[in-house]
C-alpha cells in the first residue's frame, strides 16, 4: 500500500515530530504521531485546508510517497467514535482521545481514519513508536507546488 503526504522540504518524512506542537483532529499536542492519506489529491486538500490562506503556501514542499507493507493490519475506528460534529472544528474529543490512546498502546502501527474533507476517502495515522515503523520506506520524495490558480481570490 502507498500513503501520501506533503510537508515542508527540511521536515523529515517519518519521525511525527510535528504532533509534539500542535494538536490534530486524532492527538493531543505532545504526541509523536503521522498523518498521511490514501491519495496524493486528498494529502494536498488536507494541506490547503491547515492553512489561514493561500498566501501562506510554503513554496518549498515535497509530495512524499510511502510504501507501507500489505502484511501490516490497521486499526479502525469504531462507530461510536464517529459521533455528531466528529469533523468539525474545534476538533472533538472523542477522534482526539480515541487516537491520542490509539499511539500510547501501540498495538497497531496504522489507524485508518475517514478524512473530514471528503467522506469516502481516508487518512492514515501512523505511529513512529511503533516496532514496524522501519517497515515503512519512503519510495519518493518530489516537489510539491500548488498550481497558481488556486490562490485566485
Amino acid at each position: 500500500m502507498y500513503v501520501y503526504r506533503i510537508i515542508k522540504k527540511e521536515h523529515a518524512p517519518l519521525d511525527g515530530v510535528g504532533g509534539l506542537y500542535g494538536p490534530g483532529r486524532w492527538h493531543r499536542k505532545g504526541s509523536l504521531v503521522i498523518y498521511a492519506s490514501e491519495h496524493a489529491s486528498l494529502a494536498a486538500w488536507e494541506k490547503i485546508v491547515h492553512i489561514s490562506s493561500f498566501a501562506n503556501l510554503p513554496e518549498d514542499l515535497q509530495l512524499i510517497k510511502i510504501s507501507i507493507p500489505d502484511e501490516i493490519n490497521f486499526q479502525t475506528v469504531p462507530d461510536q467514535v464517529i459521533v455528531s460534529g466528529w469533523d468539525g472544528f474545534p476538533f472533538n474529543n472523542e477522534t482526539i482521545n480515541f487516537g491520542t490512546a490509539f499511539l500510547k498502546h501501540q498495538e497497531y502501527l496504522g489507524l485508518r481514519v475517514p478524512s473530514a474533507i471528503i467522506k469516502e476517502e481516508f487518512n492514515f495515522i501512523l505511529n513512529p513508536l511503533h516496532p514496524d515503523i522501519h517497515k515503512c520506506k519512503v519510495i519518493s520524495s518530489t516537489p510539491f507546488n500548488f498550481d497558481k490558480r488556486i490562490s485566485k481570490e
